[in-house]
């Protein structure tokens, strides 16, 4: 099933800055220059005291993903963090799956009108898998935990969803026309890291993913590889997938 959203092959891929300074983000943003256009940036560069000059840097030359899965915070806290994004010009910001319908709509109501940043609700992070979900006293299966959290949130407000492994298509088939975000991206020969539930870039476009997220792969990549090298190949096989 082909995504619902028009894009390029290339501006379908993000590249999660999961690094821990500014300077080291720069360097990547600086060697995929021409390549890449949208960037991920969360708790790391967070922590690290930089985003606000970051921020800046990446908006000038392209767009930014603000992975910061906010939490079910007080609702005019949520409301004034989403303003703040709004007002950088950020275009996705994350919520965790722990927020509520009240949370979800103060968010909303943070960007006044605009339809920026786009919120993308994480029904479950992909590090998490069947026995994860049972672990933590959920008595629902995993898909059916996935559906119901990603109806509540989409009912409420949020825009889009974070989905990984065969959730895209589940999510695709359930909500036809919503923005799908999809990270745990592993081109083929690539190691899963902590991600326990993968798709290779052409398994997630077929699956019905419109972004596709990738940090290590392209962040750190084998000998021999420069990240753009490896980013190039990924844009290739999400254009041999629309194709």
């Amino acid at each position: 099933m082909r995504p619902p959203r028009e894009m390029s092959a290339g501006e379908r891929l993000i590249v999660a800055l999961d690094v821990p300074s500014r300077a080291e983000a720069e360097k990547l943003v600086a060697s995929l220059e021409g390549v890449v256009s949208f960037f991920k940036v969360g708790l790391l560069l967070l922590m690290a005291g930089e985003m606000d000059d970051l921020l800046g840097h990446l908006l000038k030359s392209g767009k930014v993903f603000l992975d910061l899965k906010l939490p079910n915070d007080i609702p005019e806290t949520v409301r004034s963090a989403v303003e703040l994004a709004a007002a950088r010009g950020v275009s996705f910001l994350t919520l965790s799956n722990s927020v509520t319908r009240p949370t979800i709509e103060a968010a909303v109501a943070g960007r006044a009108g605009s339809t920026r940043p786009e919120l993308l609700f994480v029904p479950l992070v992909s590090s998490m898998g069947p026995e994860d979900l049972a672990a933590s006293g959920e008595k629902l299966a995993l898909e059916r935990f996935i559906s119901a959290r990603a109806r509540a949130a989409l009912e409420a407000g949020c825009d889009g969803l974070i989905a990984s492994g065969v959730a895209i298509a589940q999510l695709r088939r359930e909500h036809r026309d919503v923005l799908i975000v999809s990270p745990g991206i592993r081109p083929s020969g690539f190691g899963a890291d902590d991600h326990k539930r993968l798709t290779t870039p052409a398994e997630a476009i077929a699956m019905g993913a419109d972004y596709l997220v990738v940090g290590r792969p392209i962040t750190k990549p084998p000998a021999g590889r420069a990240p753009r090298d490896v980013a190039r190949s990924i844009i290739e096989e999400i254009g041999e997938a629309l194709a």
